[in-house]
């Protein structure tokens, strides 16, 4: 479950929308064997799932997006030197 939202966020974060054909790709490239009949249309029905029945605290949700956050701007900081 977290690593549906974790997928979500990143890229939310990164290139500032939701685009769910990025977030299956990122998914399954650090899912290779997990899930095989999950399709992108379906990790994002999994996504609203778990935020609209809360299955996900906010506390971790706001530790996921603190942690993307910082990921980030890491990246941005290397690329930048």
């Amino acid at each position: 479950m977290k690593e549906v939202v974790w997928c979500f966020t990143h890229i939310k974060e990164t290139i500032l929308r939701e685009n769910y054909k990025k977030v299956y790709k990122l998914w399954r490239e650090r899912n290779t064997v997990a899930r095989n009949n999950l399709d992108a249309k379906a990790s994002l029905n999994q996504k609203n799932y778990i935020l609209k029945a809360q299955r996900i605290m906010a506390v971790e949700s706001e530790e996921i997006r603190g942690n993307i956050t910082l990921g980030v701007q890491g990246l941005c900081h290397i690329m930048v030197k």
